[in-house]
């Protein structure tokens, strides 16, 4: 009798560590075990190779859960008919089927989802070990399966899920919504061009840079912008950039004589698809705040400064002279 209650008790608390390691291993998101991995928690190392190999794992514990609860149902079956006699060994297969799914399956699945990082750390390099003991029969299997997958290559993590997951921080308070909004909008970079961000060459300011330093005196000292279009003949013909306060320095020095295209630095162009993340990363290359645009026939369409692409990250962006001046640069 001891031993059959000893055995019992054993296949009980076998298959219930196999359902509580299951669920906490399927409910741990693998960037949770990466982050745990990144601050070098102990077992991390394991569970991440078990994240990344999560279709062997679960094979693993259902394979071993399985052969757990037939084999030792079994035992149990053939010691309690030698005990109790076959009249009743239907009450009792009945009473530890029902003592397998309450003890072994749902209290143990409750407790390994809510109590996961834990669960999971602790069982992992044990899981990972069982994983290489059984991995013949999980390759098989695998092969056996292997006409009815749909090859497919999901990423890990879409930008979708983060967004979801942003909105649920909210509605938890770990995240703010300022916090949520920029991250909205720094996914939405990749999706602006050029296009879509610039000032038309038509609103463009912009100096003759043939003219003289004093032909455009007054244009120069009540320029609303500090980096001014140099341009030959017509706005399309694009030479040059110019900073206001160099303009104003010459002037200062008298030097009025001298064409303003002198003091212009080399233009660059994009094309009018850029994505808006790849021009802050142009920006910051090439030590420019203003680009100007391109068309597909290789025309100058617009213009496009560093403000323009920050401001669909942080809003209206106003300094002295958008104030002074009404207007933005």
């Amino acid at each position: 009798m001891l031993i059959l209650i000893i055995l019992i008790i054993s296949v009980l608390i076998t298959s219930g560590i196999c359902s509580m390691t299951e669920a906490a291993i399927l409910s741990l998101p693998l960037i949770r075990a990466r982050i745990l991995y990144e601050k070098k928690h102990k077992g991390s190392l394991d569970l991440l190779f078990i994240k990344e190999n999560i279709h062997s794992a679960v094979a693993t514990i259902v394979i071993l859960n399985n052969a757990v609860n037939i084999i030792g149902a079994v035992f149990v079956g053939q010691m309690a008919a030698s005990i109790f006699g076959n009249q009743f060994l239907g009450i009792f297969s009945a009473v530890l089927t029902f003592a397998i799914i309450i003890i072994s399956e749902v209290i143990p699945k409750t407790i390994g989802e809510h109590y996961k990082v834990p669960v999971s750390l602790a069982s992992a390099k044990m899981l990972r070990f069982l994983i290489w003991v059984f991995n013949p029969v999980v390759r098989i299997i695998s092969l056996l399966m292997q006409p009815f997958r749909k090859k497919s290559k999901h990423p890990w993590v879409t930008e979708e899920e983060i967004k979801i997951l942003l909105r649920l921080g909210r509605a938890a308070g770990t995240v703010e919504v300022d916090e949520e909004t920029l991250i909205h909008r720094v996914f939405k970079l990749n999706d602006l061009t050029a296009n879509q961000m610039m000032k038309p060459i038509d609103n463009m300011y912009a100096l003759d840079g043939s003219k003289t330093l004093l032909e455009e005196k007054e244009n120069i000292i009540n320029s609303p912008y500090s980096r001014i279009a140099i341009y030959e003949k017509d706005m399309s013909n694009i030479v040059g950039i110019s900073q206001q306060r160099i303009l104003l320095r010459e002037i200062a020095n008298d030097n009025y004589d001298i064409p303003i295209k002198n003091f212009a630095t080399r233009p660059i162009f994009i094309n009018e698809e850029e994505k808006a993340d790849g021009l802050l990363d142009k920006f910051r290359t090439y030590h420019q705040h203003l680009f100007f645009v391109r068309g597909k026939n290789g025309k100058n369409i617009g213009i496009i400064t560093m403000e323009d692409v920050l401001e669909e990250l942080f809003g209206e962006i106003y300094d002295e002279k958008d104030i002074t001046h009404g207007k933005k640069e």
